[in-house]
């Protein structure tokens, strides 16, 4: 057998976005981090037969792309940047892993590496090829062989085939040409045996070192048969799990040789055999090892008990696919989930402080109205939890399944995507001719028939509810339980958007871009102070509390925030050395002088805002939240992150003290000749006492000045 160079590429998930301050986000960049576990998996296999390989990691290579200057303003696209660099690689073998979100645009790099390197040989092989391989093989001819569904044993055997210039025929699994007809050879049976597999080639992933956690498979297949879900045409149904000793070796090996101690454990349905999880986290116990990590469970294959066992083991996160909050539509889709104890197994997770994604899908052929005010109040109480991460998806017919293949002579293409299989704000325009060229390669893009709801409020709904959550997650809860139904406060918001002509204001921007931009914030905030609240409601004042309080921390304009007579003094070198900011382990002295840092803002609200959020998560009486003054402290931790601290009264007394010139020593003197209550102690000894204290929460920062040298 002669050695042939392979090119094992993953599929990039993070190239729809193609506005840089977006896909540098936090949440964008740990979607691009995720080492690509199947292209690793196979790269083990490959290098064991000898031939000498390269991992592409496509998200890798887009970040590379958006950070080199020149390519945007020389209308260089993605594609034409990767293509060009895989071209150029010195390969025999190009291996391209596939998903339906960029199915699109990995067809259109191995059209060009085809094109420059005509020698080359195009293999296909993942989810999306595997469900399409004959449309897609009758459709793009720089394709000359698919390898359906699990490939760490049909890929050797076929690049075993090829180097040797042996027959294809005895080959289960793959799809190819032959006499210019497609042949497409039967399924190939599972791996039984995964730990039989090698351990994923994380040494030949060059970005390794980088990643701050690693995603490692814990095993594959589900039994379920949920009607909008492929896992089940890829994985056959047959479920199956590494044994804890397998998978914990490999956590122990990657913790020794790259210093990582979490890990995402990769199974769609981990929790479907609760005894092999009680085993899994007895020997991660046992182990004596640290480890975080994070799996995917249906709610009704945990129970209170495991989720406290899996919370000591370790886990940090879990993904549960809820789908819909309609108990109809839950049998309707054959998910079949019992919508009470799915709501208290993620309010225990909330209690055990796992993180938890509670997806929600919206855009069911059958969904009413109905339908989707219960998938919303379902949402809307998850978002009450701290540790609750709800999501809300617009429903793709993925190739093959039994929604696609149920209305495939009914769907339409009308630029409204889901974000289940498209991520960005706008779809390129070679991408958008090959999918309305081929739609049965490309169904995801497609949509299914909704005759009960319009698919243009759903999407806005989407958009709305998600970019809600990042901007006000509280202020979302408190008009839902003050109303009854948030979409009769959406349905209110989008008349007046569209009186207003907020969207024409925001320069032209399509729904979603508009919602993803501070004009959706501060228009908002401005209908329900002008429009939507009422100061006669005894229930509304305190949802007008909770608008006053995002107001009040909304950014300033900049000519705002410029310091006082900075024009004045800008450019003129100070002779004698500044204050020096002490640190939280200093002792703060009696001639410190403390001040609010520029990272600190203050707003004063007349409603206890604490029994506030207490109320909201508790479903409590909103009329009965205490009216008081008081004030409350933002502290910007970076440029996404705010921390609040509700201020006593003593707190804020002594806050109004911190004018920047006073020392603790003046500051304790004034505060000592106050009516204050202190509870028999000496009002001095309380002022300082308060001061370290507002120090500590980060509300105020101390300056030593610095001595001066003697004359």
């Amino acid at each position: 057998m002669r050695h042939v160079r392979i090119c094992l590429i993953s599929p990039p998930t993070v190239t729809d976005f193609e506005d840089a301050s977006v896909a540098e986000s936090d949440a964008i960049r740990l979607i691009a981090e995720h080492a690509p576990i199947g292209v690793l998996s196979l790269a083990a296999v490959v290098e064991g037969l000898g031939h000498p390989l390269d991992v592409i990691d496509l998200n890798r290579w887009y970040y590379e792309y958006l950070r080199a200057s020149g390519h945007h303003t020389e209308g260089r696209n993605f594609c034409e940047f990767a293509a060009r660099r895989l071209a150029e690689l010195p390969v025999d073998v190009y291996g391209f892993s596939t998903i339906c979100s960029s199915y699109p645009l990995t067809l259109r790099m191995a059209q060009e590496v085809k094109r420059v390197n005509p020698r080359a040989t195009v293999i296909l092989g993942g989810p999306q090829a595997s469900v399409v391989d004959v449309a897609t093989l009758r459709e793009f001819s720089c394709v000359d062989y698919i390898v359906r569904g699990e490939a760490e044993v049909t890929l050797p055997l076929l690049l075993g085939a090829l180097t040797a210039d042996g027959s294809l025929a005895g080959i289960e699994g793959i799809t190819y040409r032959a006499d210019n007809k497609i042949v497409r050879t039967p399924n190939a049976p599972v791996i039984s045996d995964l730990d039989t597999l090698p351990m994923p080639a994380f040494h030949l992933y060059p970005y390794v070192r980088e990643c701050r956690y690693l995603p490692l498979e814990l095993g594959r297949g589900c039994p379920f048969a949920c009607e909008f879900c492929s896992t089940n045409d890829f994985f056959r149904r047959r479920f199956r799990l590494k044994s804890p000793d397998r998978v914990i070796g490999e956590m122990s090996r990657l913790q020794q040789q790259y210093g990582v101690s979490t890990f995402d454990l990769v199974h769609d349905m981990f929790t479907v055999d609760r005894k092999r999880v009680v085993e899994f986290c007895e020997a991660l116990l046992a182990s004596g090892k640290t480890f975080y990590w994070n799996c995917s469970a249906r709610t009704d294959c945990v129970d209170d008990e495991l989720i406290e066992l899996m919370a000591q083991a370790g886990c940090k996160g879990i993904f549960f696919g809820i789908e819909t909050g309609s108990p109809r539509l839950q049998k309707s889709i054959k998910k079949r989930l019992d919508l009470a104890d799915a709501a208290r197994r993620i309010e225990c997770t909330d209690r055990h402080g796992i993180t938890t994604a509670v997806s929600l899908i919206t855009g069911f052929p059958e969904e009413t109205m109905e339908d989707l005010r219960d998938t919303v109040h379902f949402l809307l109480d998850s978002l009450r939890l701290d540790n609750a991460a709800p999501q809300l998806h617009l429903l793709a017919p993925l190739a093959e399944t039994p929604i696609h293949a149920r209305y495939r002579d009914q769907l339409t293409l009308d630029d409204i995507y889901s974000d289940m299989s498209y991520q960005g704000w706008r779809q390129d325009r070679a991408d958008r001719r090959m999918i309305e060229a081929h739609p049965d390669v490309f169904p995801n893009f497609y949509n299914v028939p909704t005759p009960w709801l319009e698919r243009a409020y759903l999407q806005e709904l989407r958009d709305f509810i998600l970019h809600g959550m990042q901007r006000f997650r509280w202020l979302l809860v408190a008009l839902h339980q003050q109303s009854g139904d948030l979409l009769t406060v959406f349905d209110a918001w989008r008349a007046w958007r569209h009186s207003q002509g907020a969207a024409r204001r925001a320069h032209g921007m399509d729904s979603s871009v508009y919602y993803a931009n501070l004009s959706f914030r501060l228009d908002f905030l401005r209908f329900l102070r002008s429009d939507y609240l009422s100061t006669d409601d005894p229930a509304q004042l305190a949802v007008t509390a909770m608008v006053e309080f995002e107001t009040a921390f909304d950014p300033p304009d900049a000519a705002a925030t410029e310091p006082e007579g900075a024009a004045d003094t800008a450019g003129v070198a100070s002779e004698a050395p500044g204050p020096v900011v002490l640190r939280p382990d200093e002792v703060l002295g009696f001639e410190a002088v403390p001040r609010l840092p520029d990272r600190v803002r203050v707003a004063h609200l007349g409603i206890d805002y604490n029994c506030l959020i207490s109320c909201l998560k508790e479903k409590g009486n909103l009329a009965q939240v205490p009216r008081l003054p008081l004030v409350m402290a933002e502290r910007r931790v970076d440029d996404h992150t705010s921390e609040f601290v509700q201020l006593s009264h003593l707190s804020t007394q002594l806050l109004q003290l911190c004018d920047g010139t006073r020392t603790v020593r003046q500051i304790a003197d004034l505060f000592g000749t106050l009516d204050v209550d202190v509870d028999g102690i000496a009002p001095v000894k309380a002022g300082v006492f308060g001061l370290e204290l507002l120090r500590q929460q980060g509300v105020i920062e101390a300056t030593q000045p610095v001595p001066q040298p003697a004359a």
